[in-house]
């Protein structure tokens, strides 16, 4: 009876509760073997025990977590540093290009996206190429690197991209007459998905025309910030929301609906369109059509040994993934770009002229006339302001890989496997030690060779926005073709002026580094606009 009693003692909810909250306090406080692997590294002063630096990213910087990371890399005076949150992996925070070059080049195959990243981000990408590591990466990289030859930006690409820039101007004109605002950051989302559903899918959305489509991109806005919040707290912390459906899961159930409805309409009107195309039009593949050319693809390739299958699931995955990459990178770098400009007029000056200075057609025409792939790259001094605004404000403001196996970094630091790595653009597009004195100025000069008058060649793994090795940005060459064309056009004719100080302008955070709120502006002809200022 005794034995009884003291057992019946030992099991009331109290003791139990007791009980569970000190294993766990034990063992949140024990630090893991990746922990103690790396624990001679400098970390925040404000790291605190248990918690880490929960703190500092949901308290102190709940809506500046780039500038977190470029405070504290300051702080260590641009060394490597790691940092923690309560229930997340140890991080190990790389500032150098030296460092960046090894992990995405180097030691490539021990630097991974991992599971923790295609868990966080499967609801909306699913097993798309930007959430998984191995075969199933390489083959969906190797199938769509087709879509983005030269031969096919020559054939396909510019004309649609001048084809939309033309309707893109039009519009312009229109608002300039009745001298509304209007949203441009919305703007160029719609110009950008006409631009790559035509490109990619061969579909006609027609959303800049008929300003359609607004709910996936607000959904897809929403599931952006919701995924960044993800990976800031522990993985079962949003999964019990998501299993409660509750908080920011319950609108992203919604969202996610949205989004899967959106992307099977693309499929479906993708397939509908191939099936009546012409011979002469069938040569230009789509990425469907792509993927449809085989139903099991088989490697036999060093570590990639086995095959994929083509199914539904991954015509999906592949779908929302190279949607979203082909909206975003060209659409907010436009946005950025456009407010850069509004920050530094004497650099807009400069753009402008250039263009009428090379390509004076496009001042003097009483037409709307759009630049081609050929007219564009005698711009040098465009380019060269279009890479700087995308430096400082890159559209994926930092990436991150996971140790797939025990391994060492650049400087020889042994992590375990499991240990995450980050790789923060924004932060070090700022750091003095990397870009100079003048580091966070906007400054287009600094990409122009004085002696030549040309473009100079930067590593990727400093200009890092396009990311560098096996890994690096498909459509880079694709992105910056689009901006030229349509900027140069744009400019030509238009100003733009911001409603609030462009100054006061900032990013939200999110997947992507978009800017906060609308960027409503007035838009004028560089006429009316240059009348005004006299």
């Amino acid at each position: 009876m005794g034995e009884d009693s003291a057992l019946h003692a030992l099991c009331t909810p109290a003791v139990l509760v007791v009980t569970s909250a000190a294993v766990l306090l034990g063992y949140l406080a024990f630090p893991s073997a990746a922990e103690r692997a790396v624990r001679h590294l400098p970390q925040p002063a404000t790291t605190l025990p248990i918690v880490y630096n929960t703190f500092d990213i949901l308290l102190r910087y709940p809506d500046r977590i780039y500038d977190f990371l470029l405070d504290e890399t300051r702080k260590q005076n641009g060394q490597m540093w790691r940092v923690k949150a309560m229930g997340r992996p140890v991080t190990i925070v790389l500032t150098s290009p030296a460092a960046f070059e090894h992990v995405l080049k180097t030691k490539f195959e021990d630097f991974g996206k991992g599971e923790l990243n295609s868990v966080t981000l499967y609801d909306v990408l699913g097993k798309g190429i930007f959430a998984v590591d191995g075969m199933l990466w390489m083959h969906q990289r190797k199938t769509a690197s087709h879509l983005f030859s030269l031969q096919m930006m020559r054939d396909t690409m510019e004309h649609a991209v001048m084809h939309y820039t033309e309707i893109l101007c039009k519009c312009l004109a229109g608002i300039a007459e009745t001298q509304e605002t209007v949203n441009i950051k919305r703007m160029l989302d719609l110009f950008t998905m006409d631009v790559f559903t035509k490109i990619g899918f061969g579909v006609d959305l027609h959303g800049l025309e008929s300003n359609e489509n607004p709910e996936f991109l607000d959904a897809f806005e929403r599931a952006s910030l919701n995924l960044l919040s993800r990976f800031q707290v522990p993985v079962w912390s949003w999964q019990l929301r998501k299993w409660l459906n509750v908080g920011k899961e319950k609108q992203m159930a919604k969202d996610v609906k949205v989004i899967n409805d959106f992307t099977l309409n693309i499929i479906k009107r993708s397939m509908e369109e191939a099936r009546t195309k012409s011979d002469a039009d069938a040569k230009a593949k789509d990425l469907i059509s792509l993927f449809l050319e085989k139903e099991s693809t088989g490697y036999s390739n060093g570590a990639y040994n086995g095959s994929i299958n083509t199914d539904v699931t991954l015509i999906r995955d592949m779908t929302m993934s190279f949607l979203a990459a082909g909206r975003d990178t060209t659409s907010q770098s436009m946005a950025w770009f456009l407010l850069m400009l509004n920050r530094s007029p004497s650099i807009l000056t400069r753009v402008r002229q250039e263009i009428y200075d090379k390509l004076p057609k496009l001042r003097n025409s009483t037409t709307m006339i759009v630049p081609s792939m050929e007219d564009v790259q005698q711009l040098t001094f465009l380019e060269a302001a279009l890479r700087e605004s995308i430096r400082l404000n890159p559209v994926v403001a930092m990436n991150a890989r996971t140790a797939l196996r025990d391994t060492t970094l650049h400087d020889g630091t042994f992590i375990k496997a499991g240990t995450r790595v980050a790789l923060p653009h924004y932060a070090m597009a700022r750091l003095t030690q990397v870009w100079g004195d003048d580091a966070e100025v906007y400054n287009p000069d600094r990409w122009i060779d004085r002696a030549t008058g040309k473009l100079i060649e930067v590593s990727p793994f400093k200009f890092t926005a396009f990311l560098g090795g096996p890994r690096m940005c498909l459509g880079m060459k694709f992105a910056l073709l689009e901006m030229k064309i349509a900027m140069a056009a744009v400019l030509s004719k238009f100003d733009f002026t911001t409603e609030r100080d462009p100054m006061k302008y900032t990013y939200r955070p999110s997947i992507t580094l978009t800017i906060r709120g609308p960027v409503n502006v007035t838009v004028r002809s560089v006429d009316a606009a240059a009348g005004t200022e006299q």
